[in-house]
């Protein structure tokens, strides 16, 4: 049986996976430990947006930072994060483009069919 406390952690990483820029972040980082100047270049997004989504990796306990001189790198904390990410990938590309885009749009109700 799956505990209260499971679901609710589950339903926190699901939410802190479900942003795309986060998600580019977790599998460039299962590559190596990169910086943020790294991960701006690779993402092409300004330093003060990478690093308020490595503050919302971190706070989840996803990701450290570990310090090498001057540079702050961060890592992914727990490598079972790689098979985590492996079948994100997996499942989102076995759905059929058009059917997975259609299911997640709100369609338009016609006011005679509709009441909504």
């Amino acid at each position: 049986m799956v505990t209260a406390l499971a679901v609710q952690r589950a339903t926190k990483l699901a939410r802190v996976l479900g942003n795309p820029v986060r998600l580019l972040i977790l599998l460039a980082l299962r590559e190596k430990p990169m910086c943020v100047t790294e991960l701006m270049g690779l993402l092409k997004r300004p330093q003060a947006n990478v690093s308020q989504h490595l503050m919302v990796l971190r706070a989840a306990g996803i990701v450290i930072a570990d310090r090498e001189g001057m540079k702050v790198k961060y890592r992914i904390r727990n490598r079972k994060m790689d098979d985590l990410l492996d079948k994100i990938v997996e499942i989102a590309a076995s759905f059929d483009e058009l059917d997975y885009l259609d299911g997640m749009r709100r369609k338009p109700c016609e006011p005679r069919v509709c009441n909504r």
